[in-house]
């Protein structure tokens, strides 16, 4: 079953090579990528594959689309991913960040995709996000009840239990079979041209399916992040208002790096409390 991925991404190579690589070893027939930067770095690294279809966002870009270079991000994004779908003619059109892997144990993406029943229109992945483990390895949480938050994370479960336990998105990412008419692309979604969500199943941890999700690698990638994220919705309130009180001291540094401990680092309690709720991964993709 064939399929493309698109993404809008303004990141630094490692994180786009082990992106393209990672879908492209997965039997991607096509990957639309488009640079937000368009001058970005990356671009000569990205010729010569067929498979890579590279789109720098000029501003002759946004302009066909209606918008502008400035607009806010979620918005131009939607946008550039209404028109890949289009641009998809058949298969399926995976749409995700380059910050971010498709991940079904024990089989391919297209191995995946071909088993789907005919009539599914979707099919959405939930998030696993990157966490560190006590020993220093990745390990990636995945979503859980809000009560077994609180049993989980007890003094600090208001800074992850309205995203059921993760500090971003805990819906996941979505593939899109093409042809349909009217769709209307969400970030984490689709809608028919009616308003409801496109028919398909929603997989997480029992179908062993994750959008891994390498949100906060380390601290100072986190930290080169947190002012875009408070702006594109990227974090819940319960944790703006935690940024808001520590931009607000006196020293904020110390507080920001309390904060990503809380939020990505697990103690050996908390791991085994995750574990034992079902929503720990203790080992990811290998790349």
């Amino acid at each position: 079953m064939g399929f493309t991925v698109a993404t809008i991404a303004r990141e630094p190579w490692p994180i786009l090579e082990r992106f393209l690589t990672w879908h492209l070893g997965q039997g991607a027939e096509r990957i639309i990528l488009y640079l937000d930067d368009p001058d970005d770095p990356a671009m000569p690294r990205l010729r010569g594959d067929p498979r890579i279809e590279p789109r720098p966002c000029t501003p002759a870009l946004w302009s066909g689309l209606g918008l502008k270079p400035d607009d806010r991000f979620t918005r131009r994004q939607r946008h550039i991913l209404a028109q890949a779908y289009a641009d998809t003619p058949d298969g399926w059109l995976l749409v995700l960040d380059a910050d971010e892997l498709a991940w079904f144990q024990g089989r391919t993406i297209g191995e995946t995709l071909a088993g789907l029943p005919d009539d599914a229109r979707s099919l959405r992945v939930k998030s696993a996000e990157q966490v560190i483990l006590p020993d220093g390895s990745d390990g990636f949480r995945m979503p859980i009840e809000r009560k077994a938050v609180n049993r989980v994370y007890g003094e600090d479960a208001d800074l992850l239990r309205i995203r059921f336990g993760l500090v971003y998105h805990p819906e996941g990412k979505s593939f899109h079979r093409a042809g349909q008419t009217g769709i209307n692309m969400k970030l984490h979604w689709a809608e028919d041209a009616d308003g409801n969500r496109t028919p398909g199943p929603v997989w997480g941890a029992a179908e062993q399916a994750h959008l891994i999700h390498y949100a906060a690698p380390d601290y100072h990638r986190w930290r080169a992040k947190v002012g875009w994220r408070r702006g594109a919705h990227g974090f819940s309130k319960p944790v703006k208002d935690r940024l808001d009180q520590i931009a607000d001291s006196p020293d904020p540094e110390p507080g920001y790096r309390a904060l990503f401990d809380t939020l990505h680092r697990l103690t050996p309690e908390t791991a085994e409390k995750l574990d034992a709720e079902g929503g720990l991964l203790r080992h990811g993709p290998g790349v």
